[in-house]
Parts: structure tokens; C-alpha cells; sequence
């Protein structure tokens, strides 16, 4: 495979297993095609299976041929995420200290090691300083990478209900853009319909206030916000753009629409789209009638992770089929897999 990463990945999984069930040919493919003509950008498929075969060893080979790699290629950067990763996974073990004391006699360790410590240099060397605000509302309007930091944040109370009240009096578009942003992921500490009043405008090409509006109200629940939801799924171009606000507007009955709309999609990026945001809507709200979408989704998805969400919801509102039960034993994914087990 030199096309598809992704298809790549699949297929060292695949004989990850052959391997784990005694299939030494498989094992050996492995070995040889990890790091061997890599497809640009994926050298690092295959290591993970490596990892689970054969642990420390597994991991001693694989720096082993990065830093025949590295050797080949002086001016590629590599890091130690690897490491790390095994570190993590095996606490009991002193990784660093076990490839140093190897690094003493083989070549290719030391040079691996080195090339970390390089990479390592060269990011401080690089690293931006974190710029200082004047106060939360200055730190939400001007952060880079605004949603990744702000995301790690566990802001208090008050600075929500500072940027609230901010979003109330901001008349810049710009501005509002990324307060409402801010709204989805934390929210909205006063009457929802602020931001209802933010979705009920016409689109703009020139911001995304419309876009931002309707995703904060996933965590606003009202009367007008469900009509404005149900009228938006049935009658806009775009009906999945409004599903999650059923988040927290879900009604008995809305299975109905729900699945009316997993029945008409078609297009593989719009039923993985679509699966999103059923997902985020029946795990806020446990209901039998998650059943009959759900099925329709898992039927038409190719998304192992998707499709394992979807298996858990239907297993804990106790309405999974002895079809799909039966099915899971054999799926791709070993977290689906292991549902069989666990709730027999």
C-alpha cells in the first residue's frame, strides 16, 4: 500500500492479529514493512503494533530503524513521542535508561537518542512566549490557538460571566465571532435568548456568528430554542447544522425525525457527520427510542469508533439486537469486540 494511510493502518492491525494467534509469517510482515518504503508523512504506521507484540523489544527495534533512518537522512527531525507512549504504558519499566545504556555499544540507538535531543533544542530554541493579558476578556479575543487553550482552561464562574456579559454589549462582528465561540464549550450563563437572537440572523460569508450561535445552544434548553430547532431540521437545506441542539431539547417522539433524516443521507462524510451528532444527543438523553436511528446509522457507517459509540448507547438503554450482538464479536474494533464479553 503506498496510496492510503489509512488503509495501510488497517492492514498492520490485521496482521497484528494473525501474529498475536501464532501466525509467524505475519509477524515477520510486519517487521518488514515497518519503516520500509514508508508512504510520506506515515512513517510512524506500524509501530503501535509492534509495540503490543513484542513490547521493550518491539520498541528496541523500532528506534533501531529510525536511527538507521536518521543515519540515511542527517536532517530528519525526530522526537520521542514513542518512547513516551511505551513509557506510559509500561510504568514499571525505565525506558530512557534501558536505550541509554544500549546506546553505549549500538550505533543506531545513539544516533536516534541524539537526533531527539536535537529536535528537542531546536522547539525551545523556536518556542513562542506565551503572550500576557490584560484580563480574561482581552486573553478570549486574542489567544492563538484560541479554542485548543481555552479548551484545556477551567475558567471559574465569574470569568464565564465576564465574557457573557461582554457578548451582550459587543456591537464588533469580529468580536462577537469568537465570544460566541467561546459558547461552545462553556455555557451561556444568562437568558438564552442572546444567543437564539445570534442564530435567528441570516448567515454572513463573512463570519461564522450564525454558526457559533447555534452551537452554543446544545446547552440551552427553552421552548423557543426546540421551535427553532425542529423548524430548522425540517425545513432548512442543511438540517444536521441543527441537530445538536436537541442536546438539551430532546423530546419523546423525536426519534421520528431522526430517523427520517439518517434514512435520506447518503454520502459517507454526511452519515459519519450525522452519527456525531446523534451520538452527543442520545448519550444526553437515555431513551429507548435511540433504537431505530442509531441501527440505521450503524447499518450505513464505515467508522469503527463511530460504530462503537453507537453499540454502547444501544447497550445501556438495553435495546441492543441479537443481530448486532451477534455481529460485534467480528468487529474491526477490539473496544466493540470486547462489549460482547462484558455484557453477556
Amino acid at each position: 500500500e503506498q496510496d492510503d494511510t489509512w488503509s495501510l493502518t488497517h492492514l498492520f492491525e490485521l496482521a497484528k492479529l494473525f501474529a498475536q494467534n501464532g501466525d509467524q509469517e505475519m509477524r515477520q510482515a510486519i517487521y518488514d514493512r515497518f519503516l520500509n518504503n514508508p508512504i510520506e508523512g506515515s512513517d510512524w504506521v506500524g509501530y503501535s503494533e509492534i509495540l503490543e507484540l513484542d513490547g521493550l523489544q518491539g520498541l528496541i527495534f523500532i528506534i533501531e530503524k529510525y536511527g538507521i533512518l536518521i543515519e540515511q537522512n542527517p536532517d530528519y527531525w525526530a522526537d520521542d513521542m514513542i518512547i513516551r507512549y511505551f513509557q506510559d504504558e509500561n510504568p514499571d519499566l525505565e525506558v530512557i535508561k534501558t536505550l541509554e545504556n544500549l546506546a553505549i555499544e549500538n550505533k543506531h540507538i545513539h544516533i536516534y537518542l541524539e537526533n531527539i535531543k536535537l529536535t528537542k533544542e531546536r522547539q525551545e530554541k523556536n518556542k513562542i512566549k506565551p503572550l500576557e493579558y490584560k484580563d480574561i476578556i482581552d486573553e478570549v479575543l486574542n489567544i492563538k490557538p484560541y479554542i485548543l487553550m481555552l479548551r484545556k482552561r477551567n475558567l471559574s464562574d465569574d470569568e464565564v460571566i465576564k465574557i457573557a456579559e461582554q457578548l451582550i454589549i459587543e456591537t464588533d462582528n469580529s468580536k462577537i465571532e469568537k465570544l460566541l465561540h467561546f459558547f461552545n464549550y462553556y455555557k451561556f450563563p444568562f437568558d438564552s435568548e442572546v444567543i437564539l437572537n445570534f442564530a435567528k440572523q441570516k448567515k454572513s460569508s463573512k463570519n461564522s456568528i450564525v454558526e457559533f450561535a447555534i452551537g452554543a445552544l446544545k446547552y440551552l434548553r427553552s421552548k423557543s430554542i426546540r421551535e427553532f430547532a425542529i423548524d430548522n431540521i425540517q425545513n432548512s437545506k442543511n438540517p444536521i447544522d441543527y441537530l445538536e441542539i436537541l442536546t438539551s431539547n430532546y423530546q419523546s417522539g423525536d426519534f421520528k425525525i431522526l430517523t427520517e433524516i439518517a434514512t435520506k443521507t447518503k454520502s459517507d462524510h454526511k452519515i459519519e457527520n450525522l452519527a456525531g451528532r446523534f451520538i452527543v444527543i442520545f448519550k444526553a438523553n437515555n431513551t429507548k427510542e435511540c433504537k431505530e436511528p442509531l441501527e440505521l446509522l450503524y447499518y450505513k457507517m464505515n467508522c469503527g469508533i463511530c460504530r462503537n459509540q453507537i453499540v454502547e448507547i444501544l447497550i445501556e438503554n438495553d435495546v441492543l439486537s441479537d443481530k448486532i450482538r451477534n455481529e460485534i464479536q467480528y468487529d474491526c474494533n477490539l473496544e466493540t469486540r470486547k462489549l460482547t464479553l462484558e455484557k453477556k
